[in-house]
């Protein structure tokens, strides 16, 4: 072997590890400066972090708060129980009819076995969610 072979076989190997210390280099930095961003960070939310207390008495504000009712929804409110009660008095009504007349006959069945399941006459809408399409 020459010596002109070896030298050669030398220098390269000196720029493959040159390389490779530099890549470790540049890796270890963006490593440490990782590292001191997070710290920096956890101390910094340390500091601002709330307090149980200051917890507490904002629980204590919602909850004061979800009992009230302004005067104007009052209104609104006692509109909606009156309508509510309507509403109920009308089916109590129906449902002391009884049997449908000979014209609400026409369209629907009156024998059990044809008659929709109790699921899809509550909410038809799920029997449209659960067909393929």
């Amino acid at each position: 072997m020459s010596l002109d072979g070896l030298r050669a076989w030398i220098g390269e190997v000196e720029r493959k590890l040159g390389m490779r210390s530099r890549v470790f280099l540049v890796l270890s930095a963006i490593a440490i400066a990782g590292a001191a961003a997070g710290i920096y960070l956890a101390l910094d939310a340390a500091d601002e972090s709330v307090s149980k207390d200051e917890v507490r008495a904002l629980q204590e504000q919602v909850g004061a708060g979800t009992g009230a009712v302004e005067p104007g929804e009052a209104a609104a409110v006692s509109a909606l129980k009156a309508e509510l009660e309507a509403l109920r008095s009308e089916v109590s009504e129906l449902k002391g009819k009884g049997t449908p007349s000979d014209s609400e006959q026409k369209g629907t069945s009156s024998s059990p076995e044809q008659a929709p399941p109790e699921e899809e006459r509550a909410n038809p809408s799920e029997k449209l969610r659960k067909e393929p399409r």
